[in-house]
């Protein structure tokens, strides 16, 4: 029997008294450039956001410190959102990876098997993690230059404002509570804010899916497009019985956050207004051309060189063992990230022209400066230059320093030892950041990871390739610490000491790279004592220069030896910042007069909204890339091979998904990802993905291969790719039985809905179960504009319209 053929709409749609007319065909792709700061939402074209489909007043996004915008959460450096009112956070799989892994063995291997915890009793600690909530930005500019305006020496300046950021967030933590402060610079350190947050640190992992749904396609699909990766994790946030942040205890309770997002269970389509609330890391779209240009010609070749030797390390020596596949997940998942994004950076450069729109654009500064009123401003791109050239001369030594800590763990936790103790002779406000006493724990956390995943053949390889790096440096720029660690030094050395003997036994490596140091590396590794119990922690919580000295640790001395070596790496980076704060804002300046287009700061890891429409895009001439994946695309690239393998459990509930409400109804199949055309980077990994009623739609994960160089310039493929949150819902309910969890969510009732129809065909659709349903997993408190209710028929005139889409994506 057919039944009338209709969709639904949600009910706080209609209470808003902002329902507009839905796009019939998709919409082109508009020039959605711009990571907004909180402050800017309200100054944004309110008429364009509107007719791209924000129904929300923007006032309602962020105004006077409150707002949408604060259920999106800094999540240990990702982002992520509360999407109930019982703590219950959502962000990407790979942002709680090193959680996951932490809690993994050969015997309960989440990574590869997933994890779901049926009640709260249930949930596994999320080691390492914890939340920030953002609670107000104050502007400190004045208060951070005050001091350093009137200094001439550029190390000076910069550590004068150093200082005033320090004072500030010291002042700002003192009343305690939890609080979590920090300041941030803007548009080249011509504007500083100070951001307090509430930090969250019982953090629990509630749902993972198996590493063949969250790391779907692996390194092979990471950065493209078509995109089939359910790259989503549900947490919990906990807090002490009085409401207050706390570490991990039975007695803690779930935390009651302010506002969160409730979930969109209707979907999108193309065309639909969306918006990415996070936390970006980093973007480089005012970075000086000369700069640009280093970029391209010695800092991602050196990335890619030393990354890629490093992932093969971990990927042949992973392969051999399962449980020493388990410890160096997270580092490969990491590094190998890391190497494909300088590969896609240089490619991307190629693509978008980007140095060639640069140069034209310093013809441009230059002009400008030489007709300017202030000469001043002729001198800045000159010594912007020189600077440039500075950090060249020096980069394979600084670069090389820069990168040990994320290689071999034994060596960076012995360098943290030893920079720890150093710093610990200084008056707190005057230490590096990392060695203040605010920062004692999680600087202890990564020690325990450290220790965690130490393998001894992998910590040899890795070690052995930082000795073999630093026997390459080029003249002038060699580092004292290795300079006996060559085998022909150091078996001369031993003839030395112990008589030509001893040489017949060293068997020096006679060939290139890290082969010739391997000998050496083992026996170092041998001879430690960092991995004795309660050593490093003894050593840790002592700090003091005299007992690490006395140690009679090799891993420990060769730290002591690259102490001074990175202490003055960090001197010749306090003299640039200190260059900077005197030419950035002048540079900036100068490009204001010569750009067009929207005047937002560069993403500096602090909470930012991007505004966007879900749509396709042309990767190359003849070709169209779609703006959605679905479950039946997924299907077709199991082979059974990692990193295209389904579980059994998956694969079991396929027949009968497009059956479900979770289904897509123009789509006819559970739909997986989709693309959008927001201003992304990396940091807005986790962010939750909004429609134009503030619901919550999916998460942010990646960007298209095309998109990796948007970081220096945004363009007409600049896409990233979001996982649709009813990918999530089918499998919490058609795969996990997590009725619970769906509950939770406030869809539990949409279980026996059925699938919707708008063509006639299959089920009626949820217009009866579905109502009653959701009414009884909807609070009372929340109905209405609140929470989805009961859904109801759309318009003829919507119907009619959607089904001449359908007739015309068929054809």
């Amino acid at each position: 029997m057919h039944t009338r053929p209709h969709l639904v709409l949600s009910r706080s749609a209609r209470c808003l008294g902002l329902v507009a007319v839905v796009a019939l065909t998709a919409a082109p792709a508009r020039a959605d450039e711009g990571q907004w700061m909180p402050g800017q939402i309200v100054e944004l074209d309110r008429g364009k956001l509107s007719a791209m489909g924000l129904e929300l007043p923007l006032e309602q996004l962020w105004s006077d410190n409150t707002g949408l915008m604060r259920a999106a959460v800094n999540l240990s450096g990702c982002s992520a959102a509360f999407v109930s009112a019982e703590g219950l956070i959502a962000t990407n799989h790979h942002c709680a990876h090193g959680a996951i892994q932490a809690v993994s063995s050969v015997e309960h291997d989440y990574l590869k098997d997933g994890f779901l915890a049926r009640t709260r009793a249930e949930e596994l600690a999320g080691k390492g993690l914890t939340v920030r909530v953002l609670e107000r930005i104050d502007d400190v500019t004045a208060e951070v230059l005050a001091e350093a305006s009137a200094l001439k020496d550029d190390r000076a300046r910069a550590q004068a404002i150093d200082r005033a950021r320090k004072q500030l967030v010291d002042a700002c933590e003192k009343p305690g509570g939890g609080l979590r402060c920090e300041v941030a610079a803007f548009y080249n350190m011509s504007l500083f804010q100070r951001f307090t947050y509430r930090e969250l640190r019982d953090v629990r992992l509630v749902y993972a899916p198996p590493a063949a749904i969250g790391e779907f396609g692996g390194e092979v699909d990471n950065w493209m497009w078509p995109r089939h990766t359910g790259d989503f994790t549900l947490l919990r946030a906990y807090v002490g019985a009085a409401g207050e942040p706390a570490d991990k205890a039975e007695a803690n309770v779930p935390y009651k956050p302010q506002a969160w997002l409730p979930v969109a269970h209707t979907g999108v389509k193309a065309g639909d207004f969306v918006a990415v609330l996070g936390y970006p890391g980093n973007t480089e779209r005012y970075l000086p051309l000369s700069e640009v240009e280093r970029h391209e010609s010695q800092i991602f070749p050196a990335r890619i060189d030393l990354l890629g030797e490093w992932v093969a390390i971990l990927e042949e020596l992973g392969a051999t063992d399962k449980a020493r596949g388990i410890k160096v997940a997270s580092s490969k998942k990491s590094l190998a990230n890391r190497l494909k994004n300088a590969r896609g950076m240089l490619a991307g450069f190629s693509a978008i022209g980007l140095l060639e729109r640069r140069r034209a654009e310093e013809a441009a500064l230059e002009k400008w400066a030489a007709e300017a009123d202030d000469r001043a401003f002729q001198k800045v791109l000159p010594a912007l230059r020189a600077l440039s050239q500075d950090r060249k001369d020096s980069f394979a030594h600084d670069y090389l320093l820069e990168q040990v800590p994320n290689g071999p763990n034994l060596l960076g936790l012995a360098i943290d030892l030893v920079r720890r103790a150093r710093e610990r002779q200084k008056p707190d406000l005057e230490r590096s950041a990392g060695y203040m006493d605010r920062n004692e724990k999680k600087l202890w956390d990564r020690q325990e990871r450290r220790l965690r995943d130490f393998d001894p053949e992998v910590e040899a390889h890795l070690l052995a390739s930082v000795i073999a790096r630093a026997q390459a440096l080029p003249a002038g720029w060699k580092l004292y610490a290795f300079k006996d660690m060559s085998p022909e030094a150091a078996a001369a050395k031993m003839v030395g000491v112990l008589g030509a003997a001893a040489f017949k036994d060293m068997d020096a490596k006679t060939g290139s790279g890290r082969e010739r140091y391997l000998k050496q590396a083992r026996q170092l590794i041998a001879r430690t004592k960092l991995l004795g119990e309660g050593k490093a922690k003894g050593l840790f919580d002592a700090a003091d220069p005299a007992a690490l000295a006395a140690s009679g640790d090799p891993i420990v001395a060769l730290a002591l030896a690259l102490a001074p070596a990175i202490e003055a790496a960090e001197a010749r980076g306090e003299t640039r910042a200190g260059v900077l704060s005197r030419l950035g804002p002048a540079y900036f300046t100068m490009l204001r007069k010569v750009r067009s287009g929207p005047v937002y700061p560069d993403a500096n890891g602090t909470l930012r909204l991007s505004y966007a429409s879900i749509a396709g895009y042309k990767p190359r001439e003849g070709l169209m890339a779609t703006p959605q994946t679905t479950l039946s695309g997924q299907l077709a690239k199991v082979t059974g091979e990692e990193p295209f393998t389904m579980p059994e459990r998956v694969l079991a509930a396929v027949p009968k998904a497009r059956d479900t409400y979770w289904a897509d109804p123009i789509l006819g199949d559970v739909p997986i990802d989709f693309l959008s055309s927001a201003d992304t980077t990396g940091g807005n990994s986790g962010s939750p993905v909004i429609n134009g009623r503030g619901q919550f739609i999916g998460l942010n994960f990646d960007r298209v291969w095309e998109n990796i160089a948007g970081d220096f310039g945004y363009s007409e493929r600049s896409r990233n790719i979001i996982v649709d949150v009813r990918y999530l819902l089918w499998l919490l309910d058609q795969v996990e039985d997590a009725g619970a969890l769906l509950d939770e969510l406030g869809v539990g009732g949409l279980r026996v809905a059925g699938a919707r129809s708008h063509t006639g065909e299959g089920s009626p659709g949820p217009a009866a179960a579905g109502a009653a349903a959701l009414a009884t997993t909807c609070p009372q408190e929340r109905r209405g504009c609140g929470c989805a209710s009961g859904p109801e028929p759309a318009p003829w005139w919507l119907l009619g319209g959607l089904l001449g889409l359908r007739r015309r994506r068929r054809s």
